[in-house]
């Protein structure tokens, strides 16, 4: 029984069927149904947005809020277009047009750069 068993199993595992063979073309429909049908929960699989989080609100006259934004969100933008990108991520975020005051980049322990301190007004 056993060795029945193994017997079938065996061209299928070891991909064995001749190309264009039925046995061949159900293999290959059974991986496409696993590709396509596979819902994305089943392995944890979600887009990752952006992460954007509002870190403090700072206890002075213009309602400065902080907020630490990765450098993923980023790419390679520098100087006025991370301003900008910035500014732009920030209103699609919150729904609000705040004004960037200040930007500092933030280090991991390893000295590579993962995220800014964003300091913004309304």
């Amino acid at each position: 029984m056993l060795r029945k068993l193994w017997s079938g199993l065996r061209p299928v595992l070891f991909w064995s069927h001749r190309r264009g063979s039925w046995q061949y073309d159900l293999i290959v429909a059974a991986i496409l149904a696993f590709i396509f049908f596979t819902p994305r929960s089943l392995f944890n699989d979600q887009p990752r947005l952006p992460r954007v989080r509002e870190v403090q609100t700072l206890s002075d006259e213009q309602r400065t809020r902080v907020f630490l934004v990765e450098s993923s969100a980023m790419g390679e933008k520098t100087g006025e277009d991370l301003t900008a990108a910035i500014q732009d991520l920030l209103r699609r975020q919150t729904g609000r047009n705040l004004e960037v005051v200040e930007t500092r980049p933030s280090s991991g322990a390893d000295g590579e750069l993962t995220a800014y301190l964003v300091y913004v007004r309304p």
